[in-house]
């Protein structure tokens, strides 16, 4: 049934969309939520889960207000609805490659109960090693205090910058996060004075690291949704779509204003127009004043993916969109949200958004059979939360920003889940005499 509903719903988009995208992008905030509200069973996708409230969050109503109200962005202008159709025709692809990749898949059994044997695996004793970690990372963000202590915006002109933002801001501030993270769990489950005081100095070290004023929204992102998604995302799932959709939505833009564009003299008269939303008129903007580019067959996302490699390496630095001419000649930035299903239809036509929708949704479900509350806390279990937290921001992207975050999530949750499961405690079982041997009375012959 929720399957039917959605080819329905992406039918009833598509012509909504060719008669005003602003119905389209209405059509798909609906189309959403219907989804949202079919994915109540344990048993179902918390990928899918993640995926439809960032479609509400990034590519419903926000484009749909946007259009209704003529606004533009970076200085580019009003574009004409052919473009912004255009737009949404590729969301829909993707959207629709999405759940393509769910087709025939069986639904997968209900979290299994805890039993005895599991209730002290894992959580036995690693909260000194999570705190010895956690502190060490927070004294290395002293190391480069111009890096993790001043407001954001400031800029500087070290050739070196990215490489020593990764290594003394991102990678340090997630490791704290994550650290908090596993401890959370563990005092949840064991439920101790000494946990919840572990706990609860890794959550003050935290808001420390990860002050919005001076850390990337992505950082916080990546480093807490996990805990949210531990928490609820097999057992409310309204509840963790409305506090993703609130926090992004409406907090989101204003702690952005507060920690950066205050800087800049930026007010609250745009509100709730706000530049975090403009992934879609970024699209429609390149596909309406960019000419049309050469399919580039995988080198796109490959120049996009290879964010790890120093700017003389990288691959394909011809095939970066946001570094055309056009850009530089309409845009009055280059540092542009260009969600990746966009960078797909560059590489291979309207096929791309598909292909691509395809491949993450396939390998999600990996994810997704790893995904319960109450298996033991490993490095694993770790990374595919934060994997699925950070759908979030590669989708609205650009991938050249997401990726430091994302690897540094990943080196973060490798680290606090190695901790986590350092000791655990095992119960010392009685070895059970075989029932066929006798008992045995008398002393022993010789």
């Amino acid at each position: 049934m929720r399957t039917l509903t959605f080819w329905f719903g992406i039918a009833s988009a598509l012509l909504c969309g060719l008669v005003d995208p602003v119905w389209g992008y209405a059509a798909v905030f609906v189309l959403a939520a219907v989804q949202l509200s079919m994915l109540g069973g344990t048993s179902d996708s918390v990928f899918l889960l993640i995926h439809y409230t960032v479609v509400l969050i990034y590519f419903s109503l926000a484009p749909a207000m946007q259009i209704a109200a003529d606004v533009d962005f970076w200085e580019v202008g009003i574009l004409g609805s052919a473009a912004h159709t255009q737009a949404l025709v590729l969301l829909l692809l993707y959207m629709a490659g999405v759940e393509a990749a769910r087709l025939g898949m069986p639904v997968q059994p209900p979290a299994r109960g805890p039993r005895d044997a599991d209730r002290g695996v894992g959580v036995a004793h690693p909260f000194l090693l999570l705190l010895s970690c956690s502190l060490a990372a927070f004294a290395a963000l002293f190391i480069r205090p111009d890096l993790n202590f001043v407001a954001r915006g400031v800029v500087s002109d070290d050739d070196s910058m990215p490489i020593d933002f990764i290594v003394y801001s991102t990678i340090p501030k997630l490791v704290v996060l994550m650290c908090f993270v596993a401890l959370a769990i563990h005092a949840v489950r064991q439920r101790t004075l000494w946990a919840w005081c572990a706990a609860g100095l890794a959550f003050a070290l935290a808001a420390l690291a990860a002050n919005p004023v001076n850390t990337a929204r992505q950082i916080i992102l990546i480093g807490l949704l996990p805990l949210l998604i531990h928490a609820i995302a097999r057992s409310h799932r309204w509840t963790l779509a409305a506090v993703v959709f609130g926090a992004i939505a409406g907090l989101g833009p204003v702690l952005n204003l507060i920690s950066r564009d205050a800087m800049w003299g930026a007010g609250l008269e745009s509100f709730p127009f706000s530049q975090d939303f403009d992934a879609m008129f970024v699209i429609a903007g390149l596909l309406e004043r960019a000419p049309s580019p050469d399919a580039g067959f995988g080198r796109y996302l490959l120049s996009a993916l290879s964010f790890f490699l120093p700017r003389d390496l990288k691959m394909f630095p011809g095939y970066d969109p946001l570094s055309w001419s056009a850009v530089a000649a309409n845009f009055s930035q280059s540092n542009l949200s260009l969600p990746p299903f966009a960078t797909a239809y560059f590489d291979f036509g309207l096929l791309g958004p598909t292909m691509l929708g395809f491949a993450i949704s396939a390998g999600f479900r990996s994810v997704d059979r790893i995904v319960d509350p109450r298996r033991v806390l490993t490095a694993t279990y770790l990374c595919a939360l934060v994997l699925l937290a950070a759908y979030v921001p590669f989708l609205r992207g650009p991938i050249l920003g997401w990726g430091p975050f994302a690897a540094s999530g990943l080196i973060a949750a490798v680290v606090a889940g190695s901790l986590s499961s350092w000791f655990r405690r095992r119960e010392r079982r009685a070895v059970p005499k075989p029932a066929h041997e006798p008992a045995r009375t008398g002393l022993p012959t010789a």
